[in-house]
């Protein structure tokens, strides 16, 4: 699950990067949110996969297996990483200020980054 989770982490990045200057061919009138949800589409695979990776197997029943505090960890890292990446994102918006549009993918791949390092390493 690791290498699979690594090779998806990859390729999202590099592809939602490579897409994130054209993004404006095929929307319209793209926001700073679409380019952040561009970022966070990209690693949100990788993540999904290494997190189901720490999950137990499901041999007994449903209400007797505990889920490992690594994976809340994990899904809470992740949880807070979009928290605070979308304040920052409307903080910028309000700012006033033109920012280039990789800032707003980086600051999409970097919300999930930390969930996706503590179920990787741990």
């Amino acid at each position: 699950m690791t290498k699979l989770s690594v090779v998806l982490g990859a390729l999202g990045v590099v592809g939602t990067g490579v897409v994130t200057p054209y993004l404006s061919r095929w929307l319209p009138n793209p926001t700073p949110h679409h380019r952040w949800l561009l970022g966070v589409s990209g690693l949100f695979p990788a993540w999904l996969v290494a997190f189901v990776g720490l999950l137990p197997s499901s041999t007994g029943p449903a209400d007797q297996i505990p889920l490992p505090p690594v994976a809340i960890f994990s899904s809470s890292a992740g949880l807070f990483g979009i928290i605070l990446t979308e304040y920052v994102l409307r903080r910028l918006n309000r700012s006033g200020r033109v920012y280039n549009p990789l800032t707003y993918w980086l600051l999409g791949v970097g919300a999930l980054l930390p969930g996706w390092c503590i179920a990787l390493l741990l």
